[in-house]
């Protein structure tokens, strides 16, 4: 039975800490990502005011872009955070129901044998 019980429990220790790792990605490295387009926002804001080389159109189509990037970038992280929360509660529950269910198995094979013995 503890072979059983250890395959799913592995796979959901892997699948946690996977999003674990994701979720660290996340964290550590996308504040990088969102802070070099802030400064190729602010460039070219000052290419704008410099020369007409530049359009505004093309800094405020970067700025809707990393609107756009944080926004997602959040609602990844917000996700990531709910799966491993719902994966641990699984776990914590179906651990809990297999206690029971063993407990219960035992109950009605000392009543088999109760029943074989008399």
């Amino acid at each position: 039975m503890k072979g059983n019980l250890l395959q799913p429990v592995v796979f959901n220790v892997i699948t946690i800490v996977a999003m674990l790792y994701a979720l660290g990605q996340l964290v550590f490295e996308g504040p990088k990502l969102l802070t070099s387009s802030t400064g190729l926002i602010v460039m070219l804001d000052e290419l704008a005011e410099e020369s007409d080389l530049v359009d505004e159109t093309v800094v405020s189509s970067f700025t809707a872009d990393q609107d756009q990037r944080r926004a997602i970038f959040n609602n990844v992280i917000v996700v990531m955070v709910i799966a491993i929360a719902a994966n641990v509660v699984a776990n914590y529950l179906g651990r809990g129901r297999h206690h029971t269910n063993l407990s219960r198995i035992r109950e009605l094979e000392a009543e088999l044998r109760g029943l074989r013995g008399g």
